[in-house]
């Protein structure tokens, strides 16, 4: 009876040696109608600026949500984009921010991760309480600054709705 006791105890009982993560995890995912509208703003704004670029939404792993291409943007601009938008996302950081870094006389060495953009137009997407959604990227806008621009743009139009 004692040695029942004793298993029952370290069983029920917490303790570090027995302590484990959590098995699943809840996140938030960015709803695909307002991943189309952040892309779709996005080309717009650089549509109006005289530029055909391309926009892409990635969700916070970044796998990609949409990608747009206004109609005669190039044939790189939707990968370009895809590309920024995950780096956002994986970094959680505007990809121009990235781009300072890796220019700072190589503090951070960017070239060693596959697929990195670290060059202007990419954003994280965080809701209002702070947790990753995802990342917004933009190709195609002439610079950096204004694909920048079109990728805040792309953000402004959704932020109401990111709680």
């Amino acid at each position: 009876m004692h040695r029942v006791v004793v298993v029952l105890a370290i069983l029920c009982l917490p303790g570090p040696a027995f302590s484990q993560a959590a098995a699943t995890h809840a996140v938030q995912v960015l709803d695909l109608q307002l991943a189309m509208r952040a892309a779709l703003r996005a080309i717009e704004v650089c549509n109006e600026a005289g530029f055909q670029a391309g926009a892409s939404v990635v969700d916070r792993f970044g796998v990609e949500q949409v990608t747009l291409r206004s109609n005669m943007g190039g044939a790189h601009v939707g990968e370009a984009a895809r590309r920024k938008a995950w780096t956002a996302a994986s970094f959680n950081l505007p990809t121009s921010e990235l781009e300072q870094l890796n220019a700072d006389g190589g503090k951070a060495d960017l070239g060693a991760v596959p697929g990195i953009v670290p060059v202007g137009g990419g954003l994280p997407i965080v809701s209002l309480s702070g947790d990753l959604l995802g990342g917004i990227g933009v190709s195609g806008g002439g610079s950096r600054e204004n694909e920048a621009q079109c990728a805040r743009a792309g953000l402004d139009a959704i932020t109401e709705q990111l709680k």
